[in-house]
């Protein structure tokens, strides 16, 4: 007789993960709200739709990964490297990103409402869509992003860099 194979999803709200190796793992509907995550391997993980609500992800590693609908509201991800990852749809509302790097990240539709990006590198990053209001772009690298359909009205954008910006 053939066993069909379960899906789980893993819950670990308010866990204390810290330094370990995710990296290529599935974590797709992960619960992770309030999770300390800081200094983690997640390199080519995969967090579709996973909750990570309130998480602490500072110094992580995210490299290339897939964070489609992703809710990150709150998180900490202070310092962390988000290069060529996948957050269309993801919402980061009120998310600490100081310093992350964003270099080439899809953040097409993303939700990046009251976002602290002070000297974030989002260099080549696509943002089309993206929802910005009251985010907080200090020192910031746009060098080619793509900001169509972005409204930088209210945001704060002294000391950033919009060369080569579309």
């Amino acid at each position: 007789m053939a066993t069909k194979n379960a899906q789980v999803t893993p819950d670990l709200t308010g866990a204390k993960l810290k330094g370990l190796d995710f990296g290529r793992a599935d974590l797709h509907n992960a619960q992770l709200a309030g999770t300390d995550l800081s200094g983690n391997n997640f390199v080519g993980a995969d967090l579709q739709n996973a909750e990570l609500n309130a998480a602490n992800l500072t110094g992580a590693q995210l490299i290339g990964d897939d964070l489609v609908n992703a809710e990150l509201r709150g998180a900490t991800l202070i310092g962390a490297n988000l290069s060529s990852v996948n957050l269309t749809n993801a919402d980061l509302q009120g998310a600490n990103l100081i310093g992350a790097n964003f270099s080439h990240a899809n953040l097409t539709g993303a939700t990046l409402r009251s976002a602290n990006l002070c000297h974030a590198n989002l260099t080549g990053a696509n943002l089309t869509n993206a929802d910005m209001t009251d985010a907080i772009m200090c020192d910031a690298n746009l060098i080619d992003a793509d900001l169509t359909g972005v409204d930088l009205q209210t945001v704060k954008t002294a000391g950033t860099k919009f060369s080569r910006t579309s």
